[in-house]
């Protein structure tokens, strides 16, 4: 019996790609580069935040070195981080939630489950998605793992999940769009998972599709 239900964010409740890649285009047209340049960027995110992931840099060191080699310039901390705030501020401007992210919200709400949203994001950024996209709930919970240090897929991050819900890891669904993350990662810390991937090559497409 599931009791409670843990969301992943981005690309799952939030469109973070389209997000990113309208930003992008704004930012490198600010900076005077070539637009276009997504799947450029995307590799570099995946990379940085990978490492990120697996405790090799700071949430805040995969942005600064996600910012030097993109821009391929030799910059101290703080630049690469100025430099970075205008792609932040042109991807902010672009947040949208999906469609079918606030019904399965809702719906999970009306089933009497506990319901949470487990994130690699930062809290802060995290809680503006969230504003953004009309799914700030008061019944749902965020939990941020950059506030713990242990982000997906450590076991330790589910499991705070877990327990900021108060629910037993077998009795907590993950629904995600990461095989690693929010799969994988979820299922071997002893939850039950969906995999979401809206192209069709997942266990479901759609949030539509979930049921409680």
């Amino acid at each position: 019996m599931i009791r409670a239900v843990l969301f992943d964010l981005d690309d799952t409740l939030m469109d973070h790609t389209s997000a990113m890649h309208a930003g992008l285009d704004e930012w490198c047209a600010e900076l005077g580069v070539a637009q276009g340049q997504h799947a450029r960027f995307s590799a570099l995110e995946r990379k940085w935040f990978s490492a990120y992931e697996r405790g090799e840099v700071t949430h805040q060191g995969q942005r600064i070195e996600r910012c030097r080699e993109f821009l391929g310039q030799t910059l101290d901390d703080a630049a690469s981080l100025a430099d970075y705030d205008g792609y932040l501020a042109a991807y902010q401007r672009n947040w949208q939630a999906f469609p079918d992210a606030l019904p399965a919200l809702r719906r999970a709400l009306a089933a009497g489950l506990n319901v949470g949203i487990l994130t690699n994001g930062a809290r802060e950024m995290q809680e503006g998605k969230l504003r953004a996209g009309g799914l700030n709930l008061p019944e749902v919970q965020l939990i941020a793992t950059v506030d713990l240090g242990i982000p997906k897929p450590q076991a330790a991050a589910y499991h705070e999940g877990c327990r900021v819900l108060r629910s037993e890891p077998a009795h907590t669904l993950m629904v995600g769009d990461s095989l690693a993350n929010d799969v994988e990662g979820a299922r071997a810390a002893g939850l039950q998972a969906v995999y979401l991937q809206r192209d069709g090559s997942g266990e479901i497409s759609s949030l539509d599709e979930l049921s409680f």
